[in-house]
């Protein structure tokens, strides 16, 4: 009878086991929203803009699309609520999840007070899950959408508008980033790339169209007319303080004369209440070399110009700390001026300095003569800081020389690109075997712990593992691993051989310019097949004959060796549970290593 007692319970924990598993399996087909376990702490990864940035009301409501965009790589995220402020929507509702790293377009639908046309502004509020699966937190995140506008249906009893006698539009000094735009400037036969960028300094528009003013008197319009429209739309609307860009490729003359030159530009506009307006907004051309606005005669002879030819570096890649050559070529541009006492001065152009002469070096150059229309070549030797980070620094090359008829002095400047590397430091601690004995095609985890000891990030780390019968049960990616920070890679390694099995991890990894680089890491796993020996098991119910029989009969059993030999049940038992036993064993330790990680 206890020998019963124990094959039931044997047979209980191995269902037992297979129904843990299972149950934290669970199923896979059914879509879930990814809740990681820290909480957001910024608003940085959503964005939100209009669709079609002008919308027309339909009887005191509009239907609107705004594009969410999600750059988490770790959250999902729940539309729960919008918050209008200004203008005249009173209320908007949507609803909508957001997957981590993705883009939607989400049907909201607004309500509008009963007048007002300014567009006002929405603030888009998420539940970001969190924390405990079975039981989530939840924290917020906003998005703020307002570059739109809303067209009212017309009123048959709407009273007199009020004439808007102010253009709206001005010429801004700064772009949508709030940079400084900087004067186009070019020589005569230039090819220029003219921006002009454009605000609303009140209420918004929208259907902005511009023109440059055409005129065939070159101080008025110093660029070819090749093209049959010059006109240029902006499709949205612009609200008050909003810059737009328009851009335009034009060919300085031939026939420019230097100076700068004002160059206008029509610009028509809807207003909020759907009246066209138009106006003139202008910006400056500056006309370096051309011809002399008195005498027709080409000046780009007056001033003799030194220019970089050509440089390049004594390595294609240089490390912080480490010394290079510097070589380069300097022309004189001139075809009827020679240039003498040339000096060269070279220094970083950072507020601190980076690349610095090489020992015993120096940074200033001297040339005596450099003849009309011919070159020099120079090489100094300079020194990287060992704290460099990685990127690319600037050097600045100033020249200060005279001409040589008039002994008139001149200067030019010259800028160097030096991309500068911090060597890969991942130090690798050895591989973490959990589990002292491994089992035949079962999974074994292991853990590796990396450090970035360097100075520069490491991206695209890949963990794998090499050896005979070894697998991973799945590939493990472990991304970017930043300067300075900490990587404990988790991965599980099934054999599919018995006995003492050497393997090895690799880690491969790439520099900031794409460079792979590789660590190896040797283990070893001490491998059981849980199954030896089940396949003599038929052999031993005859095994001893009649004697053995005899001799180890069940004395709890009438007849002794009448029925199924006692020994035959223990091993069934074993052999039903053994998988069961093994896999609880696993199941055990990694939860307990899951309790230890968690305090």
């Amino acid at each position: 009878m206890k020998r019963v007692i124990t094959i039931i319970l044997a047979m209980a924990m191995a269902l037992s086991v297979c129904s843990v598993a299972y149950a934290e399996n669970g199923d896979d087909s059914k879509p879930t929203i990814t809740i990681p376990k820290e909480k957001p702490t910024s608003n940085n990864f959503i964005t939100a803009s209009a669709d079609n940035r002008v919308f027309q009301e339909n009887a005191g409501s509009v239907n609107m699309t705004i594009n969410i965009k999600n750059d988490s790589t770790n959250y999902d995220v729940i539309l729960a609520a919008i918050q209008p402020s200004g203008g005249c929507i009173i209320s908007a509702s949507g609803n909508d999840t957001i997957p981590k790293n993705s883009t939607k377009a989400v049907n909201i639908t607004a309500t509008l007070a009963s007048s007002g046309n300014t567009a006002g502004i929405l603030t888009l509020i998420f539940n970001v899950p969190y924390g405990d699966s079975s039981n989530p937190s939840y924290g917020l995140v906003t998005a703020v959408c307002d570059d739109f506008s809303i067209v009212r249906a017309p009123s048959a009893t709407e009273a007199p508008k009020k004439e808007d006698s102010e253009f709206r539009i001005r010429t801004s000094s700064v772009d949508s980033n709030g940079v400084c735009v900087l004067t186009p400037s070019g020589d005569y036969g230039d090819q220029l790339e003219v921006r002009l960028p454009l605000t609303c300094t009140n209420g918004y528009v929208y259907d902005l169209k511009v023109t440059p003013v055409l005129s065939n008197d070159i101080e008025k319009f110093p660029f070819d007319i090749d093209l049959v429209d010059y006109t240029l739309s902006y499709p949205g609307s612009i609200g008050r303080g909003q810059v737009v860009e328009f851009l335009y490729h034009l060919r300085l003359s031939k026939k420019a004369t230097v100076g700068v030159k004002q160059v206008d530009f029509n610009v028509t506009y809807r207003n909020d209440e759907g009246d066209l307006k138009s106006g003139t907004v202008s910006l400056f051309v500056n006309v370096r070399k051309g011809l002399s606005p008195t005498s027709d005669k080409d000046t780009t002879t007056s001033v003799p110009k030194l220019i970089i030819e050509s440089y390049k570096l004594s390595s294609d890649k240089i490390y912080a700390g480490e010394t290079f050559d510097l070589e380069f070529t300097i022309k004189n541009t001139s075809d009827s001026t020679n240039l003498q006492n040339v000096q060269i001065h070279i220094k970083d152009a950072g507020e601190t300095a980076t690349i610095v002469p090489a020992s015993g070096g120096s940074n200033t150059l001297y040339i005596s003569k450099i003849g009309k229309g011919q070159s020099s070549s120079q090489k100094v030797s300079l020194q990287t800081a060992p704290d460099a980070t990685a990127k690319a620094y600037t050097l600045n090359v100033d020249f200060s020389y005279e001409s040589a008829s008039t002994n008139a002095a001149h200067t030019a400047n010259e800028t160097i690109a030096v991309p500068i590397l911090q060597k890969i430091r991942l130090k690798c601690d050895e591989p973490t075997v959990y589990d002292d004995v491994s089992y035949l095609d079962s999974s074994t985890s292991m853990s590796i712990k990396m450090y970035n000891m360097g100075r520069s990030s490491v991206y695209n780390c890949i963990v794998d593992v090499e050896g005979n019968g070894l697998k991973l049960e799945e590939s493990y990616f472990g991304g970017t691993l930043s300067a300075g920070s900490t990587l404990a890679a988790d991965i599980s390694v099934i054999p599919s051989e018995a006995g003492d099995i050497q393997g090895t991890v690799v880690i491969s990894y790439e520099d900031v310019y794409g460079e792979p680089g590789e660590e190896r890491l040797p283990f070893t796993l001490h491998v059981e097949d849980p199954n030896a020996g089940m396949e003599n098991m038929e052999g031993m119910e005859g095994m001893g004959g009649e004697g053995m029989e005899g001799g180890m009969t069940d004395p709890g059993m009438e007849g002794g060796s009448k029925g199924f030999p006692w020994w035959g049940w223990v091993i069934g038992a074993g052999a039903l549970g053994g998988g069961g036993f093994f896999g609880f064993k696993k199941l055990k330790k990694r939860r307990a290593r899951s309790l230890e990680d968690d305090v």
